[in-house]
């Protein structure tokens, strides 16, 4: 076999071994990576988490979680915990979209703690714009570069952009890009999730931000202190007829066994 046969061989092997977009995707791909950061400004760390969809891949209408104790995110929720408190610990998800300048063309979906404030089309492109910063380099740390969906972990004293408790990502102030609502809250609480789209070609014009609820699927996000992320509905599941109908029939059965019981006592 000549050198060059050879190459060709080693680099299709290593093609091969190598898993599929390791790295994190930015919004200004056009559908960045669903991302998880934890962020605890006292302690001066952060963890970031490529949750394995795009924005456009992922199902907002369907229940989804995550567990951040294993696998390829292990490493950096051990990190992030040998340092930060959970009184202190706050939670954030994001996914962008960057591209195009027209109405419909940028839009982020994330998670908001709060009612989601006016925010400019020129504000959403830069509040984007700042978060692939982050991405960026998040990307150059912690495994995110040879495994899929990967993690990582930084620091407020090494972390530079990576460290999400600067501008380009949440900031202090839990706001992405420092914009718009509160997109972080504490550890164990629950989040509305709200897709915030560019409306119309200024930049000065408002992006339109909704709540979102596909199908009666009123979404929330919760991060639970022992590893558990979580995507599920707010409203519970109202009973079918055929249910409902039986609940009741056994209720009237136990209250007539009571009646009979204290009548029996008399």
């Amino acid at each position: 076999m000549n050198f060059k046969l050879k190459a060709l061989v080693a680099a299709l092997a290593l093609a091969v071994t190598l898993p599929a977009s390791a790295a994190m995707d930015k919004a200004e791909t056009g559908s960045s990576s669903l991302i998880l950061t934890l962020l605890d400004t006292t302690a001066g760390v952060s963890a970031t988490f490529d949750l394995g969809f795009n924005k456009g891949t992922f199902n907002q209408a369907a229940n989804g979680s995550w567990d951040l104790t294993s696998g390829n995110y292990a490493s950096a929720w051990s990190s992030f915990w040998g340092t930060a408190s959970s009184a202190n610990t706050q939670y954030s998800v994001f996914a962008g979209d960057v591209l195009g300048a027209a109405s419909g063309d940028q839009s982020i979906f994330t998670t908001v703690a709060s009612t989601w404030v006016n925010t400019s089309n020129t504000v959403l492109g830069n509040m984007q714009a700042s978060f692939d910063t982050y991405i960026f380099a998040n990307n150059a740390i912690g495994n995110h570069s040879i495994v899929a969906d990967g993690a990582s972990f930084a620091t407020v004293a090494t972390g530079g952009s990576a460290y999400a408790g600067v501008g380009p990502a949440l900031g202090t102030g839990g706001k992405i890009g420092n914009a718009g609502a509160d997109t972080n809250a504490l550890i164990g609480t629950d989040m509305s999730v709200y897709n915030i789209v560019r409306n119309g070609t200024g930049g000065l014009t408002v992006a339109t931000a909704t709540k979102l609820n596909v199908a009666g699927f009123n979404p929330i996000f919760n991060m639970s202190s022992a590893g558990a992320l979580t995507y599920t509905s707010a409203v519970a599941a109202v009973p079918e007829a055929d249910t409902s109908a039986m609940m009741l029939a056994g209720l009237g059965l136990m209250g007539f066994i009571a009646r009979r019981r204290n009548g029996n006592a008399a």
